[in-house]
């Protein structure tokens, strides 16, 4: 099988009604068919559908709200059927995220107590809450959410079609960008675009630009969002100083014509966040359910407070340079997904708790076998065959093997229970704070463990010292800005009891 859909059919027949449950299955119908005409054998399958589940020798989903059950069913489907591809087809009230303890969580400078996550569905790893479980992601994944507490098929309807029709264009279609940036954050996303493109010479600064982008900008098909997000809330906003201007406004998106087959990057705190529209100003959706009603392709975002560095890059710099990368590169939008995230494990080599965060929280919003730009390969087919599904095999082989590794091999950071040297009370991180100007601070400290939860990295295995980290949390200036998160986290290593070096790291 290459292809499975994964939804739940009773959660979609109570919020659409028979009438809406009948068209969204007639839409699932002709994406099979076009899937077959391009190659792809694809199945729709209910997790709470006992027939169909019981054929597979799989428990049936009785609990739709139960992220235990859709991460076992799933992880049984996977098992069996073993598809290059898994789409979940619903947002967070028809099949799950994953729910995920937040490992830098204080209550105060970082309130997400969970990590709603579908990285857990990319990987081996039973359930569970530790985020540190799953740095070894080995599945191609990728979800098309309806509009969470809809009762309208239609924007559903409309996503699945997108899917039957895309088509695959030229890089040079993706060549030029809209780039988007909090003034603050200038230099990061400037070496962000040109990690990317190869120029920033076209990046916009807010304030004092947009939000109301002209068509020719809007058109383009790649999008790089480096701005503050809040929770659920319709806009991204820009940052110079006590001002936070509207960067991005999703009203305005969605009454604007975008390129079908825009693929976005977006930094920005609850960036992806599926919210029920009648929390947000105006009832309106967010910007990820926007982009996507818009025919985008492919939404990578977070579901929480987000991370990166003012210059330089780091955390959520590196997993969206890494997805567009691997879009640009020819790969399909979960290929490019599954790799920007082994790839960020691995150039994290010890994998520290705000980088933790980053890797559980931004997923892949779109049909994952979409492939925007046309991969060019060096093989050619002798005609014995399907060519296209052999190379997608030995990919998926590697991909599975590195993944598994990484997750046997990665060390972790995991809480520490007890301060060791160099801990919150020592005077060297005391005065680091002073010099850092923070208020209302926390200290988080870790220790490195291999996973699985063994002893404290050695140093034959992967450090030439004994390690730990520690995470300071505050704020600068006062308290949140019209409920955008503006803390900071210095991630300060630690080596044989002394203090060695850290990096700055601010909510996006």
């Amino acid at each position: 099988m290459d292809k499975v859909i994964l939804t739940n059919f009773g959660v979609l027949s109570t919020k659409y009604g028979p009438g809406g449950f009948a068209a969204i299955n007639a839409a699932l119908e002709r994406l099979v068919a076009a899937d077959k005409a391009r190659g792809l054998d694809s199945v729709v399958i209910g997790l709470d559908d006992a027939a169909k589940m019981g054929s597979l020798k799989v428990p049936a989903v009785t609990n739709a709200q139960s992220g235990r059950q859709a991460k076992e069913a799933i992880d049984a489907i996977y098992k069996a059927l073993t598809p290059d591809y898994i789409m979940i087809l619903g947002s967070s009230d028809v099949v799950p995220h994953q729910s995920l303890a937040n490992p830098v969580f204080d209550g105060a400078n970082d309130p997400d107590r969970m990590v709603p996550s579908d990285l857990p569905y990319a990987c081996d790893a039973p359930y569970g809450g530790d985020a540190a479980k799953y740095t070894g992601p080995t599945r191609v994944v990728g979800r098309l959410p309806d509009i969470t507490g809809g009762n309208v098929a239609d924007y559903l309807v409309g996503l699945i079609d997108t899917a039957v029709g895309w088509t695959s264009r030229p890089r040079s279609e993706y060549a030029s960008y809209l780039g988007i940036s909090a003034a603050v954050w200038e230099d990061s996303t400037a070496l962000s675009l040109q990690n990317v493109f190869g120029n920033a010479s076209d990046l916009q600064i807010v304030p004092t630009a947009g939000p109301k982008w002209e068509a020719a900008l809007l058109a383009r098909r790649a999008h790089f969002v480096n701005c503050h997000g809040a929770l659920s809330n319709p806009h991204y906003y820009g940052q110079q100083g006590r001002m936070f201007p509207i960067a991005h406004d999703a009203a305005y998106v969605a009454a604007s014509q975008l390129a079908e087959g825009t693929v976005i990057a977006a930094e920005c705190c609850y960036g992806a966040e599926l919210y029920n529209p009648v929390l947000a100003d105006n009832q309106q959706m967010g910007m990820c359910n926007t982009y996507l009603a818009k025919k985008a392709y492919a939404f990578l975002g977070s579901s929480t407070i987000a991370y990166g560095p003012a210059s330089g890059n780091g955390s959520a710099d590196y997993l969206c340079q890494f997805f567009l990368n691997q879009v640009l590169a020819g790969a399909s939008v979960g290929r490019a997904t599954l790799m920007a995230r082994q790839e960020f494990v691995r150039r994290s080599g010890m994998v520290d708790p705000v980088d933790l965060k980053t890797l559980a929280q931004f997923s892949l919003m779109g049909d994952p076998s979409i492939q925007p730009v046309v991969l060019d390969t060096q093989h050619q087919s002798l005609g014995n065959g399907d060519a296209g599904k052999s190379l997608r095999a030995i990919r998926r082989r590697r991909l599975s093997m590195e993944g598994t590794e990484l997750g046997k091999n990665t060390p972790v950071a995991k809480k520490s229970k007890a301060k060791g040297k160099g801990g919150s009370a020592s005077s060297a991180l005391k005065k680091l704070i002073q010099a850092s100007a923070l208020d209302s601070t926390t200290v988080l400290s870790f220790n490195f463990k291999r996973p699985g939860g063994a002893a404290k990295v050695k140093a034959a295995i992967s450090a030439p010292k004994a390690q730990s980290v520690h995470v300071v949390l505050g704020k600068r200036d006062g308290a949140d800005n019209d409920h955008v998160p503006r803390g900071v986290a210095l991630v300060v290593w630690e080596e044989d009891g002394k203090l060695i070096s850290y990096r700055e790291l601010h909510q996006r």
